[in-house]
């Protein structure tokens, strides 16, 4: 007989048994073999199988070895395993040779939930540990009698399955971990080819049943789904969470690494090391914290150091990040109406006082541990010590902790942070985010003020750092700390004074290295991959957009050469100066720098003002989160013009993830209205800057936006598909910020154009007017509706100040050429559209709506045999009405009258060739989603006729 024939019932009690034999076992309590085959007798219900009996036999002889085997090894001095590690160099332990019969039965068959349980066994007498690492005793009372086992005495050494099952589509090839409740495994995703690490819980004292067992498994999912919503570089991914035979797991990214408490048997950290773990924890809590998620367990065990530390970088990663929040208390009484008064959760040693109280752990709650855990690192010892638990639970509620006078003396910061988190009010502890501002202002300090004494050294004489060149400062900053700022490095000419500066543009840096590819022509990104160079002209766009009364121009890639072309792309901007500069990516040894030397210039002279040196150590892993760092050059810049501006990456309370700004930085590089696959790329950025980070509003509002643009250059069903995205992402994010600018501005171009709420986007653009001054896209969506309204001044006004906030863009030229065609103005529109298609190149990506406007305007005046010739087409014979708009039907694709969609640009045609169009029409473009509909059955010539029609009512607004 083997396991997996058992029934749910027979693994049930077998189960209990066996976790009855094991407890008295560790805790030396007098039992043997058949004692526990009686009891399983009298539970059974019945006369149970001779080959159940010896089954049972079998199971209770190998854990009778299991626990045999594991006292040697802790006598022989085996130590506890890294959690998530497989450690396959060791020899092999009791464990796998105790649970050698159970690999045997469970073969490939999926796991059950007895099964699952049996292998996840390990709790002490009185201690169930219900995750890697977390302790729940029973009582107070009986701790202060010492009675209990602590986790670490029951850890077992991870081990190879003998042989494979799977778990869902993952297929589990070794024990990584055990816990009483638990158990993680090393597997591999056989999807995404990839190692990945499952927790898995079981709960062998509930039938498969039971309402508490069912809640327990939703619980679990359920505080699962809220830690896999948090993105942090320092918290283990969480990739997925599932239930296999009713046992629930979770899957989360495989490390390799150190555990901090195995890292800290070598001795303690150094200062610089303990200040870089403890803002990595920090910055960490303060992500979880404010998504409402709590760790409740943190210690050294549960911190991993996942880089190699020979070099002094150490890299945190969390684990058993709230997924400690499953409270299990229940598991340990027979009657559901007993409460769980007294309960403690928790390890002793790193819990709150308010914890050991039995109280519910709260934020304060994981500073008190963070604060035991910088103790320890730092000093190289326990904060709070105890020979037993009891001693160490008395110490947490009334001991002090001692602090060495050598410690403080070295840093009476870290001393100061330390003591603030240990105290015992929680009320008086500070909150994670401030720690990791105080963290990181210290380690820039200290690594700038190190790394000018090096220089000073170095060169052997009393220089600023003003003074240095270049090359000499990126040696001497050689010892700074991963992702901080090194320091400015000025390389200032002779001061210039700095003119009046009402406009400001950013040109595309150039990169040393000869193999970039870097395109500085002016036009759009449209579909070619963004570089560094354009993601970071875009940030320092983005950051300096935030400072009141600048004008700054929206990036385009764009390189100049030579003094005179400065000047030249200054007048052309209208700016007063202009931001170029040149960035390079160096190595030292094994660490990588980033740096960039910027300029501003003046637009008029072509002199440089000012510069400096930017300097960050760069993350091989990802260049996007080392924009949030280098967005720091903007305040640099800001301050030499004379504003103040605190930049996103000097926000510590409230700044997003480093992905998310990359990608939201990306988004807004590509978000060119002059290239619908630009405006795709944008919005495939935005979506991905929202999910890398769910807080932020930003993301959210740009996507509505784009997702509208592309809705009214797109037809059925994609433009329905587009605008229902929009809405749901405008009022995600109006719910995040309701003073989201971009965010109304959606809402505002949502209920005119495809509500036909005038009165309500009115009162929108009017608040958005008074605030946007300087934001063309608030311009030129207001200019589009005052067109609607039937307000010329206002519509040509805004439009205008649009094109001269965003001079680059072509389809802002032609939109302002339009209105003057719909308010009359018809010679100077014709010029003007003229003008352009002679400025654009061929391979300009707006280029065809130039010409859809100027065929718009020929066919209006029956120039068919120009509107011909502007397509290429001979116009040897003579043309009349019906034979241009049988040619004119087949260029509609290439070339649309606007950016209208598809409904609207074949709506025109219809009209325009004389096919039939009857008063259903209006209502066929409504239900199409044709977003400027509106506007061009108010102003539009074509439409002239159908705006009188009595269907069309509804579609109008009341001319003011």
């Amino acid at each position: 007989m083997n396991l997996h024939e058992l029934s749910a019932d027979e693994l049930a009690v077998l189960d209990s048994v066996c976790l009855a034999f094991e407890n008295d076992l560790r805790a030396n309590r007098s039992n043997s073999i058949e004692d526990s085959v009686k009891q399983f007798i009298e539970k059974f219900g019945g006369q149970p199988s001779r080959d159940l009996i010896e089954l049972l036999r079998e199971e209770l002889g190998a854990i009778e070895v299991e626990i045999s085997d594991s006292a040697n090894d802790r006598q022989s001095g085996i130590g506890p395993p890294t959690p998530f590690q497989a450690k396959t160099d060791r020899a092999t332990t009791g464990h796998e040779r105790g649970a050698k019969t159970v690999g045997n039965d469970i073969g490939d068959r999926r796991l059950s939930p007895s099964s699952a349980s049996r292998l996840a066994k390990g709790g002490g007498s009185q201690a169930v540990s219900m995750h890697q690492g977390e302790t729940l005793y029973q009582s107070a009372e009986e701790l202060a009698h010492g009675s209990g086992t602590s986790v670490d005495e029951t850890q077992q050494e991870p081990n190879e399955l003998r042989q494979r099952f799977t778990i869902g589509p993952f297929s589990v090839s070794a024990v990584l971990a055990k816990g009483g409740m638990g158990v993680v495994y090393r597997a591999a995703d056989t999807r995404l080819d990839r190692p990945v690490a499952i927790k898995m819980l079981g709960f062998p004292h509930l039938a498969p049943n039971d309402p508490k067992r069912l809640e327990l498994v939703e619980r679990f999912e359920r505080e699962a789904k809220a830690v896999a919503a948090l993105s942090h570089p320092n918290i283990v991914e969480l990739f997925d969470v599932g239930v296999e035979a009713g046992a629930p797991y979770a899957v989360m990214e495989f490390l390799s690494g150190l555990t901090l408490a195995e890292q800290l048997s070598n001795g303690p950290l150094s200062l610089q090391q303990s200040c870089d773990v403890g803002k990595q924890i920090a910055s960490a809590l303060a992500t979880a914290h404010s998504s409402g998620v709590i760790h409740r367990d943190l210690k050294p065990q549960n911190v991993m150091l996942v880089d190699d530390a020979t070099d002094g970088q150490l890299r945190v990663k969390l684990v058993d990040f709230g997924l400690s929040r499953i409270d299990d208390t229940d598991l340990l009484q027979d009657d559901s109406k007993k409460t769980a008064a007294g309960m403690i959760l928790g390890t002793p040693g790193y819990m709150a006082p308010e914890q050991a109280r039995g109280e519910p752990a709260t934020e304060a709650a994981d500073m008190f541990a963070f604060g035991c855990v910088l103790y320890e690192a730092f000093y190289g010892k326990p904060a709070i010590v105890g020979r037993t638990v009891a001693d160490r639970l008395a110490a947490t509620l009334t001991g002090e902790v001692e602090f060495e006078s050598a410690g403080c003396e070295q840093s009476r910061l870290l001393c100061e942070i330390i003591k603030q988190c240990l105290e015992k009010d929680p009320t008086l502890r500070p909150s994670a985010a401030d720690v990791a501002t105080k963290l990181r202002d210290f380690m820039v300090k200290q690594t700038r003020e190190a790394a000018q004494e090096e220089l000073r050294a170095s060169l052997n004489q009393s220089l600023t750092i003003d003074a240095i060149t270049r090359r000499h400062a990126m040696t001497a900053m050689a010892g700074g700390v991963l992702g901080a700022m090194l320091g400015v490095v000025s390389n200032r000419s002779a001061a210039r004074a700095m003119p009046s500066v009402r406009a400001i543009a950013v040109l595309t840096p150039r990169e040393k290295d000869p193999a970039s590819s870097n395109i500085g022509d002016g036009l759009p990104l449209d579909g070619r991959r963004i570089e560094d160079a354009d993601i970071l002209a875009s940030s320092l766009v983005s950051e300096f957009s935030k400072i009141d009364g600048l004008e700054v121009r929206p990036y385009r890639p764009m390189m100049v050469d030579e003094t005179h072309d400065y000047v030249r792309l200054g007048k052309d901007l209208d700016v007063q100066v202009l931001v170029d500069g040149v960035f390079e990516q160096q190595q030292l040894g094994g660490r990588y720098f980033w740096s960039y030397n910027w300029q501003v210039i003046d637009a008029k002279k072509g002199a440089v003002l000012a510069g400096s040196e930017f300097v960050v150590e760069q993350s091989q892993e990802s260049s996007d989160g080392q924009f949030l760092a280098r967005s720091q050059v903007a305040a640099e810049i800001a301050k030499e013009i004379g504003r103040n501006l605190t930049t996103t990456g000097q926000i510590v309370d409230d700044q997003p993830d480093p992905h998310s700004y990359g990608c939201l930085v990306k988004g807004r590089a590509y978000a060119d209205l002059d290239s619908t696959l630009g405006l795709r790329n944008a919005l495939a950025c935005f979506d991905h800057a929202h999910q890398e980070d769910p807080r932020r509003s930003d993301p959210l509002a740009a996507s509505a936006v784009t997702a509208l643009h592309l809705a009214a250059r797109t037809g059925m069903p994609e433009s329905a598909a587009f605008i229902k995205a929009a809405t749901e992402k405008f009022t995600h994010a109006l719910d995040l910020d309701p003073n989201s600018l971009i965010g109304r501005l959606a809402r505002a171009m949502y209920e005119w154009q495809a509500q036909y709420d005038f009165g309500l986007a009115g009162e929108i653009f009017s608040g958005l007017l008074s605030e946007g001054e300087y934001n063309w896209q608030v311009q030129h969506q207001s200019g589009l509706y005052f067109a609607a309204m039937g307000k010329q001044d206002q519509a040509r006004e805004c439009v205008g100040r649009a094109a001269r906030l965003h001079p680059m863009s072509l389809m802002l030229k032609i939109d302002r050429a339009r209105l003057e065609w719909f308010f009359g103005y018809h010679d100077r529109a014709m010029r003007s559209a003229r003008r352009f298609l002679d400025e654009s190149a061929d391979t300009y990506p707006a280029r065809p709506y130039v010409v859809g406007l100027l065929l718009d305007q020929l066919e209006e005046q029956f120039q068919y045999e120009a509107a011909l010739e502007l397509l290429g087409q001979s116009t040897d014979m003579a043309i009349d009405r019906t034979t241009y708009y049988e040619v004119r039907e087949s260029t509609l694709e290439t070339f649309p009258y606007g950016p209208f969609g598809v409904e609207l640009n074949q709506a025109i045609w219809r009209i325009r060739s004389g096919a039939s169009v009857d008063e259903s029409l209006v209502a066929r473009l409504d239900e199409s989603g044709a977003l400027m509909l509106p506007l061009l059955l108010a102003q539009h010539p074509a439409f002239e006729k159908m705006k009188a029609q009595s269907a069309s009512m509804g579609f109008l607004p009341a001319m003011t």
